[in-house]
């Protein structure tokens, strides 16, 4: 069993021409780190999920996610930019770090709202925030281990 996130999953520095490329790129390390059961599947429901309402949640920060039966174990991505990308045309919204959710479609409902739950309070507190975007692999690594445990 993969643990919920791994280093390798954190995407430090990552060049992203747009949405769709950044999108892309977290699928694949989904994928090279055996989180998926079907690539090309998840992308899609990630995609998919986007198009129903974009997931830009404040402070710079998308939070795409997926129920995919794409998905073999659930696993959080993560995405510190060099460079801010348009994440909402429409509302003209940008980001510079991105937090992906991967959970299977068919048990992984509860998973999926926990962890949504607890990012999104955590991502109201600034420090928070401040560790996330600009702290070393380590010190996030650790922050986001202890402060996402869920059941």
């Amino acid at each position: 069993m993969l643990p919920m996130i791994k280093k390798e999953c954190m995407l430090f520095e990552l060049d992203a021409a747009n949405k769709a490329d950044a999108i892309s790129q977290m699928v694949a390390a989904f994928d090279q780190q055996g989180y998926l059961n079907d690539k090309e599947l998840f992308h899609k429901d990630v995609l998919e999920r986007e198009k129903v309402f974009p997931t830009y949640i404040d402070y710079e920060i998308g939070l795409p996610h997926g129920k995919s039966d794409g998905v073999e174990q659930a696993g959080i991505c993560i995405a510190r930019l060099n460079e801010e990308i348009v994440w909402d045309e429409e509302a003209g919204e940008t980001v510079n770090f991105i937090v992906m959710i991967a959970v299977n479609k068919e048990n992984g409902n509860d998973l999926h709202l926990q962890v949504l739950s607890k990012l999104s309070r955590l991502l109201m507190h600034e420090d928070f925030r401040e560790i996330i975007k600009t702290g070393a692999v380590d010190e996030v690594f650790d922050t986001l281990v202890e402060k996402l445990e869920v059941a």
